[in-house]
C-alpha cells in the first residue's frame, strides 16, 4: 500500500510538472506575441509623436513667417501712404505756384524786365561752361525771395547742319538752363518758360566766324512785377561776349 501511496505521489506531481510546463509554454507564446504588439504601438505612437511635433514646429514657423510678411506688408503700405501724401502735397503745392503764374501772366502788363543775359555755347554743344553757370548764379539771386516773377529761355543756333537737327539742339541748350535754374539753384520750374528756335533770329551774320559763335546762344529775360513797398529795379543787360 505504501508503494501505491508513493506511486500515486509520483503521478500526481509529474502530472502537475508536466500542467506547470505547459502552462508556462501558454503564458510564453501568448506573452511574447503580445509584448511584440506592444513594442510595434510604442514605435508607431512615438513616431505619430514626432509627426506631430514635426507638423506643429512647421505650424508655428509658418504662423511667424505669415505674421512676418504681415507687417512687412503693413510697413511697406504706410510708407506708400506717407508718399502718396507727400506726392499729393507737392501736386498741391505745384498747382497753386502755377495758378500764381497764370494770374500773374494775366497781369503782364505790370511787369517790367529786370534782366536780361546771353549764355553763349559751343559748336555743336549744348553743355553750360563756368562762365554760363555764373550768369546763371546771378539771375538766380536776382529772384530769390521775390514771389510775382518769370523767367524767359530761348535757345539759337548758328546756319550750320540741317534746319531740323538744329531746332532740336536749340531745344536742347534751352533746356540746359532750364535744368540749371530749377535743379541747382531752386528756381520753381513753374515760372520759367523755355523754346528753341533754332537757327531762326540769328543775333549776327552767320557769313563770319564771330557772326556764328554769336548765334550759338541761349537769351534769359527776367520779367517781375513791382512789389507794395519795394524799390523799383531798372533792367539790366549784360552785352554778350564775343568768342
Amino acid at each position: 500500500m505504501r508503494l501505491t501511496f508513493i506511486a500515486t505521489g509520483a503521478a500526481l506531481a509529474l502530472t502537475l510538472l508536466a500542467a506547470g510546463c505547459a502552462t508556462k509554454k501558454y503564458v510564453r507564446n501568448s506573452v511574447e506575441p503580445l509584448e511584440t504588439r506592444l513594442g510595434k504601438v510604442e514605435e508607431v505612437s512615438d513616431q505619430n509623436s514626432h509627426r506631430i511635433t514635426d507638423v506643429d514646429q512647421k505650424a508655428q514657423t509658418g504662423i511667424t513667417e505669415a505674421k512676418t510678411q504681415a507687417d512687412s506688408a503693413d510697413k511697406n503700405a504706410t510708407a506708400a501712404g506717407e508718399r502718396a501724401q507727400s506726392a499729393q502735397t507737392l501736386a498741391q503745392s505745384s498747382m497753386t505756384e502755377a495758378e500764381r503764374v497764370r494770374e500773374d501772366l494775366r497781369n503782364s502788363d505790370n511787369f517790367q524786365t529786370l534782366k536780361t543775359e546771353t549764355v553763349l555755347f559751343g559748336f555743336n554743344r549744348s553743355n553750360l561752361d563756368k562762365d554760363a553757370q555764373e550768369k546763371l548764379n546771378e539771375i538766380a539771386s536776382l529772384v530769390s525771395g521775390k514771389k510775382r516773377f518769370f523767367i524767359e529761355v530761348q535757345g539759337f543756333t548758328d546756319r550750320t547742319g540741317p534746319t531740323d537737327y538744329n531746332l532740336e539742339l536749340s531745344r536742347r541748350r534751352a533746356d540746359a538752363v532750364v535744368r540749371y535754374l530749377t535743379l541747382d539753384e531752386k528756381v520753381p520750374l513753374a515760372r520759367v518758360f523755355r523754346i528753341g528756335y533754332g537757327e531762326d533770329s540769328p543775333a549776327a551774320a552767320n557769313d563770319t566766324r564771330e557772326g556764328r559763335e554769336q548765334n550759338r546762344r541761349v537769351e534769359i529775360r527776367v520779367q517781375a512785377a513791382n512789389e507794395i513797398g519795394g524799390p523799383t529795379q531798372q533792367a539790366q543787360t549784360t552785352p554778350t561776349d564775343n568768342k
